[in-house]
């Protein structure tokens, strides 16, 4: 085995697309990857029946955002998008919707449907988006694909500041900053359908908007704006194979069934890794300049490094990171047909939409439900989403058939669900049928005959996914809970990284898990960590490196096909002469 200038120990997606950029730059690469193949948490597989693919964990793409659409052409490696033109829906028990579209009148039409007075002031803020697209653009592009400096949060805040004046709400920039998801939405909007559903948004994206230092983004969701969210021919797995391609074309290597047991330190400096007594190169010990860990905090320092190197503060702080939240139950199906929501009838729009939300029908709610599952307490009430991926791409099931992936946010450790005490982690095993079968019947309540449509189904718990990856400790699915001791400037924890976002306080050691942003197919923790490290190696200042994100989204925003999988409405015949 031969050394490397930079290993990347794990191959899930962030680590590939840290891998691609820095084999591109002309760096040798070596991944090292414990499993068969790589993308443990953008994984598509037959789970039952055989031409239904089901997408495990990541369900809905967002690479579109990411400058690695250009830099490393994904498309040229087999990236095909797929969506609707819907984007996202929102349906209730009282036979209404709420769409947001790519067409921003659709979105508009639906509000006002709704309420009149929510629809001016998403109208308002998608007019001031728009007057202020070029500030708007750049903090989005920095704000995720950048480090989270003081001056960007304070160019953050002179942005909401406009925008509250305008909206004339009795707030600062800084206020929203502080604020919860939930207060902002309740003093920005009037209706209870409108104000849940950029709150459902920002639960989708892993950062739930109970908690505190989300004021931003649910102000910036509440825009309802059109957003790069797709599935892909096959499901999500095409992402990893454009990545594992893009890193093999550009000289890479990837070692798959090579657990790494040790990061390899000397001279106070990380210098490469030692793989386990089990891996298909056993006990192999190869050297590297730079050494880049795809695994989740605590499995870096605690398991790769130890108390021994990092120290007994260190580990003091790492043993307390939280993965307490976001966990899923998750219930995939194959499907006879195509689930028809019963507030089709209020906006058929609702049946071209292949993401969407159902329960948590007022910000009480779930305010309530969040506080519970805060509580080890799994709500009455559940409430969650939905993706029908084959909507957009009818490649995922045989011909004239769906499946779709319905979700719930679940506890790690659940204490109590009904009248029932649990046994924390290990109640999953027991627990998972029952709450499947309560969430089936649940969203069923908003899906009339949904139940005649299964053919098959598997449940997948937070334990399933831990067992699976597990990095994700606990099944947590973004590398760590996004809360404030853990969030922005503070991700993953004060002390870890000394400069940036990925450099960690051990030289030579950077991390593309657990860090800023959050880990998601927006493939923001690789870029950024692909990028610190070129620019510490002098290899950044490169040609085909110049992408911005946001950028390939909106060129093709509307040239990624989209409702290839909906059936679309028969003309009637004309009556016989």
């Amino acid at each position: 085995m031969h050394d490397y200038d930079a290993v990347v120990v794990g191959g899930g997606i962030n680590g590939l697309t840290a891998a691609a950029y820095l084999a591109k730059a002309g760096l040798s690469v070596g991944v090292f990857e414990a499993r068969g193949q790589c993308g443990a948490h953008c994984d598509t597989v037959e789970l039952g029946l055989p031409g239904f693919l089901h997408n495990t964990h990541a369900v809905w793409l967002v690479p579109a955002m990411s400058p690695a659409m250009t830099d490393l052409d994904l498309p040229g490696f087999g990236l095909d998008l797929r969506g609707t033109d819907v984007l996202f829906a929102k349906a209730f028990s009282n036979g209404t919707n709420v769409l947001q579209a790519l067409d921003p009148t659709v979105t508009t039409a639906s509000l006002a449907a709704v309420s009149g007075h929510d629809a001016a002031v998403q109208a308002d803020i998608a007019a001031h988006l728009a007057e202020d697209v070029d500030e708007t653009l750049e903090l989005s592009r920095r704000l995720l694909y950048g480090p989270p400096t003081a001056a960007l949060l304070d160019r953050l805040t002179a942005s909401n500041d406009r925008l509250l004046n305008r909206l004339g709400l009795p707030l600062t920039g800084d206020d929203v900053l502080r604020m919860t998801g939930l207060e902002l939405l309740e003093m920005l909007f009037d209706s209870e359908e409108v104000r849940t559903t950029p709150a459902a948004l920002g639960e989708f994206t892993g950062q739930w908007p109970s908690n505190r230092r989300l004021g931003a983004l649910s102000l910036s969701l509440a825009g309802l704006q059109p957003m790069a969210v797709h599935t892909a021919r096959g499901g999500s797995h095409a992402l990893t194979h454009a990545l594992v391609k893009c890193v093999v074309a550009n000289g890479g290597e990837i070692w798959g069934t090579c657990p790494v047991e040790r990061i390899i330190v000397e001279d106070a400096a990380a210098r490469g890794i030692r793989l386990s007594a089990d891996a298909a190169l056993p006990d192999e010990e190869i050297r590297a300049a730079t050494v880049v860990s795809n695994l989740s905090l605590a499995p870096t320092f605690l398991q790769l490094l130890g108390e021994e190197v990092i120290g007994t503060d260190m580990a003091r702080l790492v043993k307390r990171f939280s993965y307490d939240d976001p966990q899923l139950l998750a219930v995939m199906f194959a499907l006879a047909g195509d689930p028809q929501f019963a507030s089709a009838a209020h906006d058929p729009g609702i049946q071209r939409s292949w993401v969407g939300y159902f329960g948590g029908e007022s910000l009480a709610e779930m305010r309530r439900a969040f506080a519970d599952l805060g509580a080890g307490i799994i709500p009455d009430q559940l409430m969650g989403g939905w993706f029908i991926p084959t909507r957009a791409d009818p490649t995922q099931a045989p011909p004239g058939c769906h499946t779709a992936y319905v979700w719930t946010s679940v506890p790690p450790c659940p204490r109590r669900w009904r009248a029932d005490s649990l046994a924390g982690w290990e109640a999953w095993p027991e627990l998972a049928e029952p709450l499947g079968d309560a969430l089936t019947e649940r969203f069923e309540q908003y899906a009339p005959g949904f139940g005649d449509l299964i053919v098959e189904r598997h449940v997948m718990t937070p334990q399933n996914q831990e067992m699976n990856n597990p990095s994700a400790i606990r099944g947590n699915m973004i590398g760590g809970s996004a809360v404030p001791e853990q969030y922005a400037e503070n991700r993953p924890l004060p002390g870890i990284v000394r400069r940036g976002v990925s450099r960690s306080f051990l030289p030579g050691l950077y991390l593309s898990n657990s860090i800023h942003p959050y880990g998601a197919t927006h493939l923001a923790c690789g870029y950024l960590a692909a990028s610190e490290i070129a620019e510490d190696l002098g290899c950044r200042d490169v040609e085909w490196w110049r992408a911005r994100p946001l950028d390939w989204f909106l060129e093709n925003m509307f040239s990624v096909p989209f409702n290839l999988g909906i059936e679309q409405p028969r003309q009637s015949e004309p009556a016989p002469a």
